[in-house]
C-alpha cells in the first residue's frame, strides 16, 4: 500500500486524431483546471490541486486508424487539508477521472466542428462536502489510535525496565507485574519497531 499517494486510473477512447486529443488534453488542464503542465515521450503531465489535496496526473495516449486511447493515471497525495484520505469516499476523484474525459469529449467536438478551442465549463465539485466529512472523521480516528498507540509503547517501555505493566483500553486499565510484565512489554515492543519499519520503508518507495 503507497501511504503517499492514492492511485487511480481509467481511459477512454475518443473518435479523433492523437493532435486533437492532445490539444484538447492541453486545453483542459491549462484552461479549465489551471494545472501546471509538461510534455513527455507518451503525451502530458499535470499537476494541480484537486479537492483539498495536491495531484499529479499523467496522461498517455495510443492512437488507432481514426481513434485515439486516452490514458490517465491521477496520484492524489493522501495528506491534504480535509485530513488524511484512505479511500475515495463516494467515489468522489474516480468521477472526477469522468468529468475530465466529458470536458475533453466537449473541447474535442468544438475542434472537429471547426471552431477554436474554448475552456470547458469548470468541473461541479461533486460529493465534495461528504468527503470531506469523512475525511476528517479518518483522520481524526487514525490520529486518536497514533495517541493510544504511542501511550502503551511508553508503558510499555516503563515495564520492561519495572517489571509493571500498564496498559489502556476500553475495558479500564490491565496491570501485569513481574516476568510476565517484561516479556508482554518486549512483544509491544517489537511489534512497534515492525510497523514503523514497514511505514518507513513504504515512504521510501
Amino acid at each position: 500500500m503507497d501511504w503517499k499517494y492514492k492511485h487511480f486510473r481509467q481511459q477512454k477512447v475518443f473518435a479523433a486524431p492523437r493532435d486533437v486529443v492532445f490539444a484538447a488534453v492541453r486545453a483542459y488542464l491549462t484552461d479549465t483546471l489551471g494545472w501546471e503542465i509538461a510534455e513527455t515521450e507518451n503525451g502530458l503531465t499535470g499537476e494541480g490541486q484537486c479537492f483539498t489535496h495536491r495531484a499529479m496526473a499523467n496522461f498517455s495516449f495510443a492512437p488507432a486508424a481514426n481513434e485515439t486511447k486516452l490514458i490517465v493515471d491521477l496520484q492524489v497525495e493522501r495528506a491534504g487539508g480535509s485530513g488524511f484520505m484512505l479511500w475515495d469516499v463516494g467515489g468522489y476523484y474516480n468521477i472526477q477521472i469522468r468529468k475530465w474525459f466529458e470536458g475533453i469529449q466537449w473541447l474535442i467536438h468544438q475542434r472537429l466542428a471547426g471552431g477554436e478551442i474554448q475552456s470547458a465549463a469548470p468541473v461541479q465539485a461533486t460529493n465534495k462536502y461528504s468527503a470531506c466529512v469523512f475525511n476528517g472523521c479518518l483522520g481524526f480516528i487514525v490520529v486518536m489510535f497514533a495517541l493510544w498507540l504511542v501511550v502503551n509503547l511508553i508503558c510499555a517501555i516503563v515495564g520492561l525496565l519495572t517489571g509493571s505493566l500498564y496498559l489502556f483500553g476500553r475495558g479500564g486499565t490491565l496491570v501485569v507485574h513481574g516476568i510476565w510484565a517484561r516479556i508482554i512489554s518486549v512483544l509491544i515492543l517489537a511489534a512497534g519497531v515492525f510497523i514503523v519499519s514497514k511505514i518507513r520503508g513504504r515512504r521510501r518507495f
